[in-house]
């Protein structure tokens, strides 16, 4: 038998260099994902839920899907396009079972799992509900969001400047709990309502002193201190007095201080001055930019992934 052409026998040791690596490849396993905790893991069916009303004073029992649609239906509204809205369905579900979990919900407030006050729980209401809200949760039933096999705290809010926050500018005591929340770039501030783009907040200089006691003398020099990665204030200072921005804008009001993303603290005659922009505490899904990733044809698993990158989708029922 004649000897191989060199050129031939390089092909053939390459072409079965090839066949060996596919072959390693097909037998390569997936890593396998994380095993649920066991209080994930037990929800194989979709639980009934005790939910407090505000309004009545009374329980009421209600199936977590249905209850979620009010839920949505109150956090963000029917105006939203549908895969924005099954997008805060998926966090919705995620952030009800992780307060029910790890935050004993509104048990000792109501003895209840919830409540239908969004400072005490979630916001909640039926009497907007529309088709394409129904439409969201029932398409995205069961789906919630785990790390490490543990119920994400899956947050939201309406909107930011550019990037939201990190777990430790909006809510420092669960920022070692949370590794999973990131600041990630967002341009829902483009479509937000103009009122939440630019504004300014007056309040009372003698307030603002009470919150933040005699060390802050006259407040002649009070200032952002402190900002964080996302650019938010994360510490105000006031003579020999430093506040976490947090805790100052909830004392001041949720509902007044729209939100740390501030400009600029000053005091101006006799009320403390704040400007800034956004809407909320800016920690994980920012609803206008879910809505903006929404109009640009985005899915709302690309939208929930976009928010919470580190992250793993898990369906808990069908």
């Amino acid at each position: 038998m004649l000897p191989l052409p060199k050129k031939w026998l390089a092909g053939i040791l390459v072409t079965a260099l090839l066949f060996t690596l596919a072959g390693c490849q097909k037998q390569a396993k997936k890593p396998e994902a994380p095993r649920l905790a066991p209080e994930v893991a037990k929800y194989k069916q979709e639980p009934t839920i005790s939910l407090y009303r505000s309004e009545t004073g009374k329980t009421e029992e209600i199936k977590l899907e249905e209850y979620l649609k009010g839920v949505v239906a109150a956090e963000i509204g029917p105006k939203f396009p549908l895969e924005a809205l099954k997008a805060q369905a998926i966090v919705a579900r995620t952030t009800t079972l992780a307060l029910l979990e790890y935050e004993n919900g509104t048990r000792d407030k109501h003895n209840t799992d919830a409540s239908d006050n969004h400072t005490e729980f979630q916001a909640y209401d039926p009497k907007m509900i529309t088709p394409d809200i129904s439409r969201a949760v029932e398409e995205t039933r069961g789906q919630v969001l785990t790390y490490q096999g543990k119920f994400v705290h899956a947050l939201f809010h309406a909107a930011s400047d550019g990037k939201t926050a990190t777990m430790a500018e909006g809510f420092p005591k669960l920022a070692r709990k949370t590794p999973y929340i990131v600041s990630v770039k967002t341009e829902g501030i483009k479509y937000a309502p103009a009122k939440y783009r630019n504004w300014t907040v007056k309040v009372p200089r003698w307030k603002v002193k009470n919150i933040m006691g005699s060390q802050a003398g006259n407040l002649d020099d009070i200032k952002i201190s402190e900002r964080g990665p996302s650019g938010r204030a994360t510490t105000i200072s006031a003579g020999k007095a430093s506040i976490k921005a947090v805790d100052l804008r909830q004392e001041i009001g949720f509902d007044r201080l729209y939100s740390t993303n501030l400009n600029s603290v000053k005091l101006q005659g006799n009320d403390i001055v704040f400007k800034g922009s956004g809407w909320g505490h800016g920690v994980g899904m920012e609803q206008w930019g879910a809505w903006a990733m929404a109009k640009k044809g985005h899915q709302a698993r690309t939208i929930v992934q976009h928010y919470f990158p580190r992250v793993q989708f898990t369906q808990l029922y069908s």
